[in-house]
């Protein structure tokens, strides 16, 4: 005897009630700006098809539509430690969380019309080594809540390179109990910008702020020197691809010269760029 498939109430729900468009506007998003990406990056890591894409002026915007509720505590840690891993692992690429959700009817965006769990994610990302103590340095300030929290926060910086800020307020809220939630979340605040104008950089006051400011600028530069490389990279990638593709001849002029035109808007890679790689290329090749 055959069984019939078993339906779900929430599958009942997608197909026969909620329109794909309301759907993926009632979702929780993960919604990320990737300044210094070229919108393939989350391959490199082999997460799902993102729900949203779409190339701007600096790299690009980047979405998962979420099947969930995380207004338990144990969903908040879930979710916390989820959007903390995705810091990190997109660190080198200039990542910024968005709080709020795309425009799915966005003409210009890539949509792919699907809502993930959670937990798809999560073997996906990178790890981040947490801790639960208070800070026992903090022990000899007046303000002991606002010192554990800026010494908890540097210990994060020097672990992971930033602070993931739904961490450091989850932390600090499950430390501090007997302390107005408000209170504490000011706190986490004041020293979460106070680092992030500083680009996640603890000042070493034992050095002179002379070297101290040269080696800043050196680092600095060096990673935008790797930037500015792995960008590079990544751009020889995507053109040659297209070249070399299934869909290569529709970049191809009656003359058969490359249309450098289409490709820029295909690649969202600039013409002369395009120009460059395709002539680097077509040299190797011919050598």
């Amino acid at each position: 005897m055959q069984t019939l498939p078993i339906i779900t109430n929430t599958e009942k729900i997608i197909r026969e009630i909620i329109p794909q468009k309301d759907l993926l506007n009632q979702a929780f998003w993960l919604f990320f700006h990737i300044k210094d990406g070229e919108g393939v990056e989350w391959m490199d890591y082999d997460l799902p098809i993102p729900t949203f894409l779409k190339h701007i002026n600096r790299g690009y915007l980047v979405g998962w539509a979420i099947d969930g509720y995380f207004g338990t505590k144990k969903g908040q840690k879930f979710l916390g430690d989820i959007l903390a891993r995705f810091l990190v692992t997109f660190k080198k690429d200039n990542i910024e969380r968005l709080a709020y959700k795309p425009q799915i009817d966005d003409k210009t965006a890539h949509i792919h019309a699907k809502v993930y769990k959670l937990r798809e994610f999560s073997r996906k990302l990178a790890s981040i080594p947490t801790k639960i103590y208070i800070p026992e340095r903090a022990q000899q300030f007046h303000d002991y809540a606002f010192w554990a929290i800026k010494f908890y926060a540097e210990d994060m910086i020097n672990e992971t390179g930033l602070i993931a800020y739904e961490n450091l307020e989850n932390w600090a809220l499950e430390q501090f109990v007997d302390k107005e939630r408000s209170t504490i979340r000011a706190k986490c605040r004041s020293v979460f910008y106070w680092y992030e104008n500083k680009d996640f950089i603890i000042p070493k006051k034992h050095r002179p702020m002379k070297q101290y400011l040269e080696e800043t600028v050196a680092s600095r530069s060096e990673h935008m020197r790797n930037v500015s490389k792995k960008k590079a990279e990544k751009n020889k990638k995507i053109v040659i691809n297209a070249i070399t593709g299934l869909y290569a001849d529709e970049y191809k002029k009656k003359s058969g010269a490359w249309h450098f035109t289409k490709i820029s808007e295909a690649t969202g890679i600039s013409s002369k760029t395009v120009a460059k790689i395709i002539k680097e290329y077509e040299n190797q090749t011919n050598t």
